[in-house]
């Protein structure tokens, strides 16, 4: 993770253990406006090859209404890489090591809301939509002739890198099981559209926080008519 992805991190758990300290102390007196609270962390698989670590608090307000923030760091092949692209590589003796394959990097801040559906005591499933604030590389491409020396061969291809922020659209689907009262896992996918590069990406994460979990309902004992008979 980078420095500001921790730095989010250490924000995102006083912000919810703050919650946390409101919804406890109160939520033996009435029901509160927090039905759930949890932290998110994972990370997956996105589109253009890439990969991608994320970082969240998500809660479930009364009527099942949600609220995310999360954060999305992803690495991932650059869309306008050219076809005749040719890396350049070092000689090492007679070993030919090749240069990093270009990439570029989108930084995602994304504020969603949505829908919680509850699939059972421990499990629920949740859409959400909203905005993001994109930072991210715009890589440049320049022909350029071979250079070739006694260990070293170039790229075809100059490549520049600007570093730009624009606003993107955010699309989640989530499905969480609560293992424990106060851990689960989660799965989902997410679609961002941006004037960068769009990404879609697919994600698995551990979740921490409070969950609310119902209590297990009490099976009553039928009662036998032989034994009411013999009571009579």
């Amino acid at each position: 993770m980078t420095f500001k992805a921790s730095r989010l991190f250490r924000s995102s758990g006083i912000l919810l253990l703050s919650c946390l300290f409101y919804v406890v102390s109160n939520g033996q007196k009435k029901e509160t406006f927090v039905k759930k609270i949890y932290l998110q962390g994972g990370g997956g698989a996105s589109s253009q090859e890439g990969f991608f670590g994320e970082l969240g608090i998500q809660t479930v307000l009364k009527n099942n209404w949600t609220a995310s923030f999360s954060y999305h760091d992803i690495e991932m092949d650059p869309k306008n890489l050219p076809a005749d692209y040719s890396r350049g590589y070092t000689l090492l003796l007679i070993f030919p090591v090749p240069d990093a394959y270009p990439h570029t990097n989108m930084s995602l801040f994304s504020f969603t809301g949505g829908k919680c559906f509850e699939t059972g005591r421990r499990t629920w499933f949740i859409t959400e939509a909203g905005f993001s604030i994109v930072n991210g590389e715009e890589l440049k491409f320049t022909q350029q002739p071979v250079v070739e020396d006694w260990s070293y061969i170039s790229s075809n291809y100059n490549v520049t890198k600007e570093r730009k922020s624009t606003i993107g659209a955010m699309m989640k689907a989530d499905f969480n099981w609560a293992f424990l009262p106060y851990v689960g896992l989660g799965t989902g996918v997410f679609a961002n559209f941006n004037s960068f590069q769009s990404p879609i990406g697919f994600h698995v994460s551990l979740t921490c926080g409070w969950m609310n979990l119902k209590p297990k309902q009490k099976r009553h004992k039928k009662e036998n008519p032989a034994n009411n008979e013999q009571s009579r």
